[in-house]
């Protein structure tokens, strides 16, 4: 996307040559909403139990604030 591409130049003029992994950047934007962690396991509980997504998800994961690695 469009942010990502500013990133990409940014690292660029700030490094002065293009990043070698500048493919892998990308822009994840979040809900401005400030819900608490508990709220947003439940609504993620939920949706796994409704079947409407996958247990093994990264959006499971990213819904529950944590990221694949963790």
């Amino acid at each position: 996307g469009a942010w990502a591409d500013v990133m990409r130049l940014a690292l660029w003029v700030r490094d002065g040559e293009p990043p070698e992994r500048s493919r892998r950047i990308e822009c994840g934007w979040r809900d401005p909403a400030t819900p608490t962690v508990a709220q947003q396991t439940d609504a993620a509980v939920k949706l796994v139990q409704a079947g409407i997504l996958p247990a093994e998800g990264e959006v499971v994961l990213e819904m529950a604030g944590l990221s694949e690695d963790q």
